[in-house]
């Protein structure tokens, strides 16, 4: 009985830890950072606002781009208009 009562608490335990170890991955691969990693930029005015649509900037506007391993400047030299 002692044995039986061993196996499933291991099994139980080995269980979570699977489920665990699944869920701790989803939610790394669904992180920002995880993005970046993968090669996506965000880009940004310099008030933080993300740039979502190119009609949006104009000549000269400054901006910030934000990748993986740390941030850049630019500046818009064409319009998206």
């Amino acid at each position: 009985m002692r044995d039986r009562s061993h196996r499933s608490a291991s099994s139980a335990v080995a269980m979570a830890r699977d489920e665990l170890l699944h869920m701790s991955a989803r939610v790394r691969s669904l992180s920002p950072q995880a993005t970046l990693d993968r090669g996506y930029a965000v880009v940004q005015l310099l008030d933080g606002a993300i740039a979502r649509n190119p009609k949006t900037l104009h000549e000269g506007d400054t901006l910030r781009i934000r990748l993986a391993l740390g941030d850049i400047g630019a500046t818009v030299n064409q319009s998206g208009e």
